[in-house]
């Protein structure tokens, strides 16, 4: 991978990319670090990512950054075990955008406040867990796919992922009936 390569794929997956690093930290202080140091791991080890074979050669440069992003994310997280918050900034600037589209307050509250708990049942899954749902949901990468990027077989993507569903389902099902 040449400087213009990974211009290439900054310019076309850079977004996915910090969006997956978002969604993996919870901050996005920690997402901006999370992505700077993948970026700069992936411009490192630029050799071994590509495959002039490949047609999709930026899918898989793509994936292959997401993969330094959890492995990456892993070890600091192995390092410090804090308390992960939110940045309400965002939500009140995307709360006053809301209201003045004309979205009823109560509306615009209930989906602040569903989406927030989904992040936090997410956010209290296991790292393991929480890896494989959002690579699978929100970065739709395939079971195979998940498998390749975290190094282990797919029965075991498979199982966490199912072993993270029910967790999640459980949880929000719970906040129904309370």
């Amino acid at each position: 991978m040449t400087k213009n390569d990974l211009e290439q794929l900054i310019l076309k997956y850079g977004d996915d990319i910090y969006r997956f690093c978002y969604h993996l930290t919870g901050s996005r202080d920690d997402a901006d670090d999370l992505y700077q140091d993948t970026m700069c791991k992936a411009y490192e080890v630029r050799k071994r990512i590509k495959n002039p074979e490949d047609d999709s050669l930026l899918n898989k440069e793509r994936n292959y950054c997401l993969g330094i992003a959890v492995r990456l994310y892993k070890n600091s997280y192995r390092k410090k075990t804090k308390q992960i918050t939110e940045s309400l900034d965002d939500e009140e600037k995307e709360f006053g955008e809301k209201l003045a589209a004309g979205e009823e307050t109560e509306e615009i509250v209930w989906k602040r406040e569903l989406s927030q708990k989904v992040r936090n049942s997410i956010q209290s899954l296991p790292l393991k867990q929480r890896s494989v749902i959002y690579l699978f949901y929100y970065s739709e990468l395939s079971i195979k796919e998940i498998s390749s990027l975290l190094r282990i077989p797919s029965g075991t993507v498979k199982s966490r992922l199912n072993t993270a569903k029910n967790a999640l389902k459980e949880e929000l099902e719970g906040m129904w009936h309370e």
